[in-house]
């Protein structure tokens, strides 16, 4: 039977393209020879010219190698992207494990020129910031991907180490992170930049300051806290338009999800700290009991058994924050000013007053370093806290 005759039922690609592509049925050992990529990584395809591997797309258990080295391009790219955005199938991107390391390389490389890029358009950013930003995003891919390692534990411990050792009396980071999806969206990376902001909030923002060594337990919450999206769906997960509430029922099960998922790894030894599991599992309670899977509320040093882990509380600022500035299908992306007000306006029924308030203050801060460093080149917002601390803004006058 011929491959148009045999993929008819698939709606994805012309028949001509069918005939150019070659489809094959996977097996159960054929199948551990693949990893899927998300569509985060698939998009660090379109800033290359050429690729030392093939991208596959599969359905369930019909693989199509799409893209071939020697015919890659963005025309390609764009069809297979239109595929998935119209397909009402679950489709998986995919490409061989032994390609990982190739593909592994082009997204370093590509990070690499894209904070040159950025160091040139914008040199007040702290490139100290952008440097660990990038160690922690290489973190956070090994854990998007699926399959926690020893190897990707200790590259998460060592990135978290890092952070710690090198960034928390930077007054430049927030404004650095902050200011970066502005000018580079497709540079952003989500985890990281609650990794960077849960450590910092850590350090900075408490009654009393945690240890550097609980400082990096934070920062590898933050690191972990959205693992169980990978167990959610693709064809949920990578969903271009809005969720249905069935949809959106299901993508919230990734917090369960990534709790079960940590449990499990840890349970068979990888050096991972156990709270992982728990922010994991609680980083969409909210303070006031408003959040889920458990409707938790206040904190755990009072109520053991229906409060929220102080690693929790921290982390789930840093996610908001964080979740603000990027753009989605159903939001536009908000800048630091917007972000930080949007969470000021929610504030006492969302998170915990004693740590948000001092984040407030150092967001504001960290803008206002940024903004004075630039002596009036940039006329952006000020924002200041009055007297009552009550977030409160001021046009700045042109130079």
């Amino acid at each position: 039977m011929s491959n148009a005759t045999k993929f008819d039922h698939l709606d994805l690609i012309k028949p001509e393209t069918r005939q150019r592509c070659h489809i094959f049925t996977l097996d159960e050992k054929t199948k551990r020879q693949f990893l899927d990529i998300n569509s985060e990584l698939f998009h660090f395809l379109y800033e290359v010219s050429a690729i030392d591997f093939s991208v596959y797309f599969r359905i369930e258990d019909t693989m199509i190698e799409f893209i071939r080295k020697t015919e890659f391009s963005r025309e390609l790219l764009d069809k297979l992207w239109l595929a998935i955005e119209s397909s009402k199938r679950e489709i998986r991107i995919c490409l061989r494990k032994s390609d990982k390391r190739l593909l592994d390389k082009l997204i370093d490389d590509v990070r690499s020129r894209k904070i040159r890029t950025l160091m040139e358009k914008d040199p007040l950013l702290d490139r100290k910031t952008l440097d660990i930003f990038s160690d922690l995003s290489n973190a956070s891919q090994l854990v998007v991907r699926g399959g926690i390692t020893n190897e990707v534990a200790l590259k998460v411990r060592a990135s978290a180490a890092h952070l710690v050792s090198n960034l928390m009396d930077s007054g430049m980071a927030i404004a650095t992170l902050s200011r970066m999806v502005i000018h580079d969206p497709t540079l952003y990376d989500h985890s990281a930049s609650v990794a960077m902001l849960a450590g910092m909030i850590a350090s900075k923002c408490l009654d009393r300051p945690l240890s550097p060594k609980e400082c990096e337990v934070v920062a590898q919450c933050g690191l972990y806290h959205d693992v169980g999206k990978t167990c959610v769906p693709t064809g949920v997960l990578n969903k271009p338009g809005r969720f249905t509430d069935d949809e959106y029922q299901v993508m919230k099960t990734h917090a369960l999800l990534g709790e079960q998922e940590l449990g499990k790894v840890i349970s068979g030894g990888a050096p991972i700290d156990e709270l992982a599991a728990r922010v994991a599992g609680e980083h969409h309670e909210r303070f006031y009991g408003t959040g889920y899977p458990r409707a938790k509320q206040g904190r755990y040093e009072e109520d053991k058994e229906k409060g929220i882990h102080l690693y929790t509380r921290i982390v789930s600022i840093a996610d908001v924050y964080s979740a603000l500035l990027m753009k989605r299908i159903y939001k536009p992306a908000y800048d630091a000013q917007d972000a930080i007000k949007i969470m000021a306006q929610t504030a006492e029924k969302e998170y915990d007053p004693v740590i948000f308030n001092r984040f407030l203050k150092s967001v504001v801060g960290s803008l206002n370093t940024y903004q004075e460093k630039s002596h009036g080149k940039d006329r952006g917002r000020i924002l200041y806290l009055d007297e009552e601390g009550t977030l409160r803004e001021k046009k700045k006058p042109n130079a």
